[in-house]
């Protein structure tokens, strides 16, 4: 069993019989001693699961006595810390937090348990989801493991760079306006952010609730149906991995959203030519009106977080942590970069009106992609992921592209196309129709199997090395 094997692989085979549940959580482990604890660090991981060989041990006797529960029984997968395991402390990346012991599992993670899915580790994040970098006061920078001098991308960054190198077969992160789509995307991974509404955030820290959603990460769209299935109960995995499955379905090209790097434009190129000689019926361009393009200067969360963290601060946890967001700011126990933004975001702006029309600004970008897909039949949107291809730490400016989906509630998924010049994974994204999660997830299936993506960070640039497991 090789370290980018898919969830669908890795269940096959503990179903045969070929491998175990403790093995591969074994495997996991030493991989993150190996590689997350010393020597070239990726500061992945915040927590390990101490529980986790316990779990799947269990997990292996109940499978030679009944049989698996389906195909996550035993898969080892990581969870952001910012999404609640009972057992383990939920920091939303903020020392503040380090010891916030919650009162019981988020809803997606009792699921994602229930599915028998081994939840093996915490994962590093953007401090409180701010940015689209990960870098916290828990645990610093997570750096991409195919280029550890650059960032993983945010502020899921801990889950992606975590499942890109091996530690884990799929993960769970949060994403408000890109925070799942771009470290997928700088990993060479699947990310899947769902229909806004459609999975229960129940112990999820909010950023923006109007806003946020929580999602999977994967190496395969299969991955990423599989988790959807668990935490929804409902079918999505994709049908037959090719063009002809999808045969009628039209894709339009939002070339707005391009940005300005050669490089990205030349691998979203490279690739949406394939898809075309593959048969995939692509429009090519499409145009949103200027005025909807999301480019306002008013950011929900200033408006949104302090009273939605204050609440979930005093909702879930044991007692002796702060009880809000104004505790932590006075304390100093946190990034020493959110100095000021930390500052400016206690104080929830009295000025409504920015707020009322960046709403109706919202409701009017739903409208004119509702508009531009109708008029065209489309199926779903296509664009880069992200602008930019991460060269440092800093937080990339990643442009505004993944916040469409997440301003009208769309499901989006990226997935990747090429790599940057220097080894860097570059993600286009599909942007589907509300509720129409299924058939998005088809549509990126086709794409997936046109693509053929290698999910391993062996560029010369990757200084992590990724072993083979005893398996």
């Amino acid at each position: 069993m090789t370290t980018n094997a898919t969830i669908a692989e890795v269940a096959r085979d503990v179903a045969d019989g070929l491998v175990s549940s403790a093995s591969l959580v074994a495997d996991a482990t030493a991989r993150i001693a190996a590689h997350d604890r010393q020597g070239a660090s990726l500061g992945a991981v915040i927590t390990m699961n101490p529980q986790a060989m316990d779990d799947a041990e269990a997990l292996d006797r109940e499978r030679l006595r009944s049989g698996v529960r389906g195909p996550l029984h035993g898969v080892p997968i990581v969870i952001k810390d910012n999404i609640d395991v009972l057992g383990l402390p939920t920091t939303s990346g903020c020392i503040a937090l380090a010891k916030a012991m919650p009162r019981c599992d988020a809803v997606q993670t009792a699921r994602l348990r229930k599915a028998g899915a081994i939840i093996l580790a915490k994962t590093n994040m953007s401090e409180f989801s701010f940015e689209i970098r990960s870098r916290s006061s828990i645990a610093g920078d997570v750096r991409n493991p195919f280029d550890t001098a650059v960032s993983a991308g945010g502020s899921s960054g801990g889950v992606a760079a975590a499942i890109a190198a091996g530690f884990a077969y799929g993960g769970l992160g949060t994403d408000t306006g890109g925070s799942i789509r771009t470290p997928a995307s700088y990993n060479g991974l699947i990310g899947l952010r769902p229909t806004f509404g459609l999975l229960d955030l129940g112990g999820v820290a909010p950023l923006a609730p109007s806003a946020d959603t929580i999602g999977p990460l994967g190496r395969s769209v299969a991955d990423v149906a599989i988790m959807m299935a668990a935490m929804t109960g409902l079918n999505y995995a994709p049908p037959a991995t090719s063009i002809d499955a999808i045969r009628g379905r039209r894709i339009g090209i939002l070339r707005q959203a391009f940005g300005a790097s050669d490089e990205i434009a030349k691998a979203c190129e490279d690739a949406l030519e394939r898809l075309a000689s593959a048969g995939l019926a692509i429009v090519d361009p499409v145009i949103l009106p200027e005025a909807v393009l999301p480019t306002c200067p008013t950011d929900l969360v200033d408006y949104e977080f302090p009273n939605a963290f204050d609440a979930y601060l005093r909702s879930g946890f044991e007692g002796g942590i702060p009880s809000s967001l104004e505790e932590i700011v006075a304390s100093g126990a946190h990034l020493v970069d959110y100095h000021d933004v930390l500052r400016r975001r206690l104080r929830v702006p009295l000025d409504r009106a920015p707020y009322e029309r960046l709403l109706a600004w919202r409701d009017a970008l739903a409208d004119a992609v509702k508009l531009l897909m109708a008029l065209h039949r489309l199926d779903a949107l296509v664009y880069p992921t992200s602008a930019v291809v991460p060269t440092s730490l800093d937080n990339p400016r990643g442009g505004w592209a993944p916040e469409i989906a997440a301003y009208i509630g769309a499901p989006a998924l990226t997935l990747p196309a090429g790599f940057s010049s220097g080894g860097i994974p570059i993600g286009i994204e599909l942007l589907g129709h509300r509720q129409d999660d299924a058939g998005l997830m088809a549509i990126a299936a086709a794409v997936e199997a046109v693509l053929h993506f290698n999910h391993s960070p062996t560029s010369a640039q990757s200084q992590v090395e990724v072993e083979p497991n005893a398996d």
